[in-house]
Protein backbone atom coordinates (compact mmCIF):
# COMPACT_ATOMS: atom_id res chain seq x y z
CA UNK A 1 0.00 0.00 0.00
CA UNK A 2 1.75 3.56 -0.69
CA UNK A 3 1.83 5.77 1.96
CA UNK A 4 0.10 9.24 1.65
CA UNK A 5 2.12 10.90 3.37
CA UNK A 6 5.56 10.00 2.70
CA UNK A 7 8.89 11.42 3.90
CA UNK A 8 11.81 10.61 2.09
CA UNK A 9 14.95 12.61 1.35
CA UNK A 10 14.84 12.50 -2.47
CA UNK A 11 17.64 14.88 -3.06
CA UNK A 12 20.48 13.59 -0.35
CA UNK A 13 19.39 10.10 -2.76
CA UNK A 14 19.91 11.85 -5.93
CA UNK A 15 23.69 11.05 -6.24
CA UNK A 16 22.44 7.31 -7.13
CA UNK A 17 19.69 9.03 -9.66
CA UNK A 18 21.98 11.04 -11.06
CA UNK A 19 24.80 7.98 -11.49
CA UNK A 20 21.73 5.63 -12.81
CA UNK A 21 20.54 8.74 -15.49
CA UNK A 22 24.56 9.56 -16.49
CA UNK A 23 24.66 5.62 -17.45
CA UNK A 24 21.93 5.47 -19.67
CA UNK A 25 22.66 8.56 -20.99
CA UNK A 26 25.84 7.43 -22.15
CA UNK A 27 25.02 4.02 -23.05
CA UNK A 28 22.21 5.79 -25.24
CA UNK A 29 24.84 8.48 -26.89
CA UNK A 30 27.62 5.16 -27.68
CA UNK A 31 24.48 3.52 -28.92
CA UNK A 32 22.88 5.63 -31.44
CA UNK A 33 26.49 7.13 -32.88
CA UNK A 34 28.28 3.29 -33.03
CA UNK A 35 24.59 1.69 -33.88
CA UNK A 36 22.45 4.24 -35.62
CA UNK A 37 19.55 4.49 -35.58
CA UNK A 38 16.63 1.83 -37.55
CA UNK A 39 14.46 4.41 -39.42
CA UNK A 40 11.32 3.85 -41.44
CA UNK A 41 10.65 4.31 -45.28
CA UNK A 42 9.04 7.42 -44.00
CA UNK A 43 12.71 9.14 -43.11
CA UNK A 44 14.97 6.82 -45.63
CA UNK A 45 12.55 6.24 -48.58
CA UNK A 46 11.50 3.07 -50.05
CA UNK A 47 8.96 0.24 -50.31
CA UNK A 48 7.62 -1.39 -47.54
CA UNK A 49 5.54 -4.74 -47.89
CA UNK A 50 3.78 -6.38 -44.85
CA UNK A 51 1.89 -9.98 -45.66
CA UNK A 52 1.14 -13.05 -44.08
CA UNK A 53 2.32 -16.58 -45.30
CA UNK A 54 2.85 -20.44 -44.58
CA UNK A 55 6.03 -19.95 -46.36
CA UNK A 56 9.35 -19.55 -44.32
CA UNK A 57 12.10 -17.10 -44.50
CA UNK A 58 14.38 -18.87 -46.11
CA UNK A 59 12.21 -19.97 -49.15
CA UNK A 60 11.26 -16.14 -49.06
CA UNK A 61 14.81 -14.51 -49.02
CA UNK A 62 15.88 -17.20 -51.75
CA UNK A 63 12.51 -15.47 -53.88
CA UNK A 64 13.29 -12.51 -53.26
CA UNK A 65 17.62 -12.87 -54.38
CA UNK A 66 15.92 -13.43 -58.08
CA UNK A 67 14.32 -9.82 -58.20
CA UNK A 68 16.09 -6.26 -58.41
CA UNK A 69 15.78 -5.45 -54.84
CA UNK A 70 18.63 -8.58 -54.06
CA UNK A 71 21.12 -6.10 -52.44
CA UNK A 72 18.83 -3.33 -50.79
CA UNK A 73 15.93 -5.01 -48.91
CA UNK A 74 15.50 -6.27 -45.63
CA UNK A 75 12.68 -8.54 -43.75
CA UNK A 76 12.01 -9.89 -40.57
CA UNK A 77 9.33 -11.95 -38.83
CA UNK A 78 6.87 -9.17 -37.14
CA UNK A 79 4.60 -11.65 -35.18
CA UNK A 80 2.39 -14.95 -35.80
CA UNK A 81 -0.63 -15.35 -36.69
CA UNK A 82 -4.04 -16.34 -34.56
CA UNK A 83 -4.86 -20.14 -34.77
CA UNK A 84 -7.93 -19.57 -37.45
CA UNK A 85 -5.65 -17.75 -39.63
CA UNK A 86 -5.09 -19.86 -42.98
CA UNK A 87 -1.71 -18.43 -42.45
CA UNK A 88 1.40 -19.02 -40.34
CA UNK A 89 3.54 -16.00 -40.84
CA UNK A 90 3.83 -12.16 -41.20
CA UNK A 91 7.12 -10.49 -42.62
CA UNK A 92 7.60 -6.71 -43.45
CA UNK A 93 9.66 -6.59 -46.40
CA UNK A 94 11.39 -3.05 -46.81
CA UNK A 95 13.59 -1.91 -49.81
CA UNK A 96 15.30 1.12 -50.39
CA UNK A 97 13.90 0.70 -54.15
CA UNK A 98 10.59 0.72 -55.36
CA UNK A 99 9.71 -3.27 -56.53
CA UNK A 100 6.22 -5.09 -57.00
CA UNK A 101 5.17 -7.83 -54.96
CA UNK A 102 4.05 -9.71 -58.06
CA UNK A 103 7.78 -10.07 -58.60
CA UNK A 104 8.27 -12.15 -55.76
CA UNK A 105 7.80 -15.67 -57.64
CA UNK A 106 6.74 -18.81 -55.63
CA UNK A 107 5.34 -17.29 -53.00
CA UNK A 108 2.00 -17.58 -51.73
CA UNK A 109 1.06 -14.67 -49.70
CA UNK A 110 -2.09 -12.39 -48.42
CA UNK A 111 -1.18 -8.55 -48.40
CA UNK A 112 -1.64 -6.71 -45.44
CA UNK A 113 0.17 -3.53 -46.27
CA UNK A 114 2.00 -2.28 -49.44
CA UNK A 115 3.63 1.74 -49.53
CA UNK A 116 6.20 3.21 -50.98
CA UNK A 117 7.89 6.77 -49.94
CA UNK A 118 9.80 9.11 -53.13
CA UNK A 119 12.98 10.69 -51.52
CA UNK A 120 11.71 14.19 -51.76
CA UNK A 121 8.73 13.12 -49.18
CA UNK A 122 11.20 10.77 -47.42
CA UNK A 123 13.37 14.61 -46.71
CA UNK A 124 10.21 16.78 -46.43
CA UNK A 125 8.91 14.36 -43.58
CA UNK A 126 12.42 13.98 -41.47
CA UNK A 127 12.92 17.80 -42.20
CA UNK A 128 9.43 18.34 -40.35
CA UNK A 129 10.10 15.98 -37.84
CA UNK A 130 13.12 17.60 -36.65
CA UNK A 131 10.91 21.28 -36.97
CA UNK A 132 8.37 19.88 -34.52
CA UNK A 133 10.39 18.43 -32.15
CA UNK A 134 12.55 21.89 -31.90
CA UNK A 135 9.43 23.69 -32.07
CA UNK A 136 7.69 21.61 -28.68
CA UNK A 137 11.02 22.22 -26.64
CA UNK A 138 11.08 25.81 -27.13
CA UNK A 139 7.28 26.51 -26.63
CA UNK A 140 7.98 23.89 -23.27
CA UNK A 141 11.02 26.53 -22.75
CA UNK A 142 9.09 29.85 -23.43
CA UNK A 143 5.40 28.28 -21.18
CA UNK A 144 7.52 27.43 -18.19
CA UNK A 145 9.71 30.20 -18.11
CA UNK A 146 6.72 32.54 -18.23
CA UNK A 147 4.64 30.45 -15.67
CA UNK A 148 7.71 29.62 -13.44
CA UNK A 149 10.86 31.17 -13.70
CA UNK A 150 14.42 30.27 -16.28
CA UNK A 151 15.31 27.76 -13.62
CA UNK A 152 12.47 25.75 -13.61
CA UNK A 153 12.40 26.25 -17.04
CA UNK A 154 15.64 24.46 -17.58
CA UNK A 155 14.71 22.13 -15.02
CA UNK A 156 12.60 21.18 -17.36
CA UNK A 157 14.27 21.03 -20.65
CA UNK A 158 16.80 19.12 -19.23
CA UNK A 159 14.41 16.17 -18.03
CA UNK A 160 12.71 16.22 -21.14
CA UNK A 161 16.25 15.92 -23.20
CA UNK A 162 17.11 12.98 -20.83
CA UNK A 163 13.96 11.32 -21.50
CA UNK A 164 14.13 11.39 -25.09
CA UNK A 165 17.76 10.74 -25.06
CA UNK A 166 17.14 7.09 -23.67
CA UNK A 167 14.11 6.93 -24.90
CA UNK A 168 15.78 6.94 -28.61
CA UNK A 169 18.84 5.41 -27.25
CA UNK A 170 16.75 2.12 -26.38
CA UNK A 171 15.01 2.14 -30.00
CA UNK A 172 19.13 2.22 -31.16
CA UNK A 173 20.34 -0.51 -28.84
CA UNK A 174 17.35 -2.86 -30.30
CA UNK A 175 17.09 -1.43 -33.77
CA UNK A 176 13.79 -0.91 -33.22
CA UNK A 177 12.38 0.64 -35.87
CA UNK A 178 11.65 4.25 -35.69
CA UNK A 179 8.57 5.72 -37.87
CA UNK A 180 6.02 8.55 -38.07
CA UNK A 181 3.81 6.64 -35.18
CA UNK A 182 7.25 6.79 -33.26
CA UNK A 183 7.99 10.30 -33.70
CA UNK A 184 4.50 10.70 -32.66
CA UNK A 185 5.09 8.76 -29.45
CA UNK A 186 8.24 10.52 -28.59
CA UNK A 187 5.92 13.77 -28.48
CA UNK A 188 3.59 12.19 -26.25
CA UNK A 189 6.16 11.23 -24.08
CA UNK A 190 7.43 15.04 -23.99
CA UNK A 191 3.95 16.74 -22.76
CA UNK A 192 3.45 13.34 -20.34
CA UNK A 193 7.07 14.28 -19.19
CA UNK A 194 6.33 18.18 -18.98
CA UNK A 195 2.87 17.31 -17.33
CA UNK A 196 4.44 15.01 -14.26
CA UNK A 197 7.14 17.69 -14.06
CA UNK A 198 4.47 20.73 -13.95
CA UNK A 199 2.85 18.98 -10.92
CA UNK A 200 5.42 19.04 -8.74
CA UNK A 201 6.55 22.23 -9.78
CA UNK A 202 3.30 24.15 -8.94
CA UNK A 203 3.79 22.40 -5.67
CA UNK A 204 7.46 23.54 -5.00
CA UNK A 205 5.97 27.15 -5.89
CA UNK A 206 3.53 26.75 -3.17
CA UNK A 207 5.52 25.98 -0.64
CA UNK A 208 7.82 28.75 -1.71
CA UNK A 209 5.68 30.89 -1.51
CA UNK A 210 4.50 29.61 2.22
CA UNK A 211 8.35 29.58 3.23
CA UNK A 212 8.82 33.67 2.53
CA UNK A 213 10.75 32.57 -0.42
CA UNK A 214 14.01 31.09 1.51
CA UNK A 215 17.43 31.45 0.11
CA UNK A 216 17.99 27.47 0.50
CA UNK A 217 14.98 25.47 -0.70
CA UNK A 218 16.13 21.36 -0.29
CA UNK A 219 13.85 20.88 2.17
CA UNK A 220 10.71 22.80 0.14
CA UNK A 221 11.81 20.29 -2.74
CA UNK A 222 11.91 17.11 -0.48
CA UNK A 223 8.34 18.10 1.28
CA UNK A 224 7.05 19.01 -2.48
CA UNK A 225 8.01 15.58 -4.15
CA UNK A 226 6.65 13.66 -0.83
CA UNK A 227 3.17 15.42 -1.43
CA UNK A 228 2.61 14.38 -4.66
CA UNK A 229 4.75 11.27 -5.27
CA UNK A 230 1.34 8.96 -4.48
CA UNK A 231 -0.54 10.99 -7.65
CA UNK A 232 2.49 10.23 -9.46
CA UNK A 233 2.61 6.92 -9.14
CA UNK A 234 -1.16 6.43 -9.50
CA UNK A 235 -1.29 8.34 -12.79
CA UNK A 236 1.67 6.26 -13.72
CA UNK A 237 0.67 3.12 -13.42
CA UNK A 238 -2.80 3.20 -14.34
CA UNK A 239 -1.36 4.39 -17.85
CA UNK A 240 0.66 1.82 -18.08
CA UNK A 241 -1.57 -0.73 -17.27
CA UNK A 242 -3.46 0.57 -20.39
CA UNK A 243 -0.17 0.65 -22.33
CA UNK A 244 0.48 -3.04 -21.37
CA UNK A 245 -3.16 -4.25 -22.76
CA UNK A 246 -2.47 -2.50 -25.88
CA UNK A 247 1.56 -3.95 -25.74
CA UNK A 248 0.08 -7.60 -25.96
CA UNK A 249 -3.19 -7.51 -27.82
CA UNK A 250 -1.88 -5.26 -30.75
CA UNK A 251 -0.03 -6.01 -34.18
CA UNK A 252 3.42 -4.88 -34.76
CA UNK A 253 2.84 -1.23 -34.87
CA UNK A 254 0.96 -0.77 -32.12
CA UNK A 255 3.07 -2.27 -30.31
CA UNK A 256 6.43 -0.39 -31.03
CA UNK A 257 4.34 2.63 -30.49
CA UNK A 258 3.48 1.66 -26.69
CA UNK A 259 6.33 0.26 -26.44
CA UNK A 260 7.87 3.63 -26.89
CA UNK A 261 5.16 5.15 -24.41
CA UNK A 262 5.79 2.45 -21.91
CA UNK A 263 9.67 3.88 -21.65
CA UNK A 264 8.73 7.29 -21.72
CA UNK A 265 6.16 6.79 -19.36
CA UNK A 266 8.44 4.80 -16.69
CA UNK A 267 11.34 7.42 -17.79
CA UNK A 268 9.39 10.42 -17.45
CA UNK A 269 7.90 9.84 -14.12
CA UNK A 270 11.64 8.86 -12.84
CA UNK A 271 12.92 12.61 -14.29
CA UNK A 272 10.13 14.90 -13.17
CA UNK A 273 11.48 13.45 -9.15
CA UNK A 274 15.25 13.09 -10.22
CA UNK A 275 16.30 15.65 -12.93
CA UNK A 276 13.77 18.36 -13.06
CA UNK A 277 13.28 18.98 -9.10
CA UNK A 278 16.33 18.25 -8.75
CA UNK A 279 18.09 20.64 -10.98
CA UNK A 280 15.85 23.47 -9.80
CA UNK A 281 16.57 22.47 -6.36
CA UNK A 282 20.42 22.60 -7.38
CA UNK A 283 19.94 26.33 -9.16
CA UNK A 284 17.32 27.88 -7.20
CA UNK A 285 20.02 27.36 -3.88
CA UNK A 286 22.76 28.05 -6.15
CA UNK A 287 21.66 31.09 -7.72
CA UNK A 288 18.67 32.22 -6.35
CA UNK A 289 19.94 36.06 -5.34
CA UNK A 290 19.82 36.62 -9.28
CA UNK A 291 16.49 36.03 -8.96
CA UNK A 292 15.19 36.60 -4.92
CA UNK A 293 12.48 39.29 -6.35
CA UNK A 294 10.53 37.02 -8.75
CA UNK A 295 7.41 36.83 -8.72
CA UNK A 296 6.52 33.54 -8.08
CA UNK A 297 2.75 34.12 -7.63
CA UNK A 298 0.16 33.18 -10.11
CA UNK A 299 -1.34 36.14 -12.23
CA UNK A 300 -5.08 36.74 -10.99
Amino acid sequence: MININPNINFIKKNKYALILSILLMLVSVIAISSMGLNLGIDFTQGTRFDFETNNTLKEIKESINKTQIKNNYSIKRVENINENSAYQNVFTLTSKIEFNPTDIENITYNELLFEGISKSVSDRLRSDTIWAMSIAIILILVYVTIRFNPFFALGSILALIHDILITVGIFSLFQFEINLPIIAAFLTILGYSLNDTIVVYDRIRENIKLNNYPDNITDITNKSINQTISRTILTSLTTLIVLIVLFFVGNYLIKLFTLALIIGVIIGTYSSIFVASYSVNLLQNKFGYVLKKFNFEEEE
